[in-house]
């Protein structure tokens, strides 16, 4: 391969599960992301390779090499590892989710957790939840879907301290495709806010593509295009 060809491409790391309505692994769906990452594409003529794999996985591909970028937050990242970040496609906002009947204000305090079930995914990193995991206050117990999270939650009894932390926007996307899900009980308020962004690796042609990406960004900002695509997934 020509060193302009690998110049002009661009490995990108994606989950392996739907992420909505940022990322879906069926090319037939288009998400936020997906969708920026197209126009991104044509506006750079930069060729984009994805690579679907899980949390940890693609973490690990990105660490190693293997690819130039992946999904993730600088919230959300654990270790001292050197990184470029894009900037801020979207507010990723976490909230509460427990069973029908159940009061959200056995869950509201952390100090109330105590013998609780945190329901989560393979992979993912809950900050606030961590220390109460690690020293065994908080249980844990992992999926490898939103979605079978959501439906392990319908199918508990109001007594149970099974709670899961997940993106409003994830929980509202599945609720309109299952209707049944409405039931659940979801709060008001968040518990954590987050800049959904891309995470490029630290190296010469990771630095180019972040100063790439980020202007591109912000000029879809600033036309309000973004806003506009982000709109049609409300």
């Amino acid at each position: 391969m020509s060193a302009s060809a690998v110049a002009d491409s661009f490995r990108i790391a994606l989950p392996d599960e739907d992420y909505p309505p940022y990322h879906f692994v069926d090319t037939q769906h288009k998400g936020i992301l997906n969708e920026l990452l197209v126009l991104f594409s044509e506006a750079s003529e930069v060729d984009i390779e994805y690579i679907f794999a899980p949390e940890k996985r693609s973490a690990k591909m990105l660490q190693q090499g293997y690819v130039d970028a992946r999904m993730e937050s600088e919230v959300w990242l654990i270790g001292d590892e050197s990184y470029y970040w894009s900037q801020e496609i979207a507010i990723v906002e976490d909230v509460l989710v427990v069973s029908h009947g159940t009061k959200l204000i056995d869950f509201k305090e952390l100090n109330s957790l105590k013998d609780g079930i945190l329901l989560g995914r393979f992979g993912y990193v809950y900050p606030k939840y961590e220390l109460l995991v690690n020293s065994n206050v908080l249980h844990r117990e992992n999926f490898y879907s939103d979605l079978d999270i959501l439906q392990s939650l319908y199918s508990n009894t109001p007594m149970s301290k099974r709670f899961t932390i997940m993106s409003r926007d994830v929980v509202n996307w599945y609720i309109k495709k299952h209707p049944h899900l409405s039931q659940l009980v979801i709060s008001d308020f968040n518990v954590g806010k987050a800049p959904l962004q891309l995470q490029f690796s630290y190296t010469p042609k990771g630095r180019k593509l972040v100063r790439e990406f980020n202007l591109f960004l912000k000029e879809l900002k600033e036309s309000k295009e973004l806003a506009s695509i982000i709109s049609r997934y409300q």
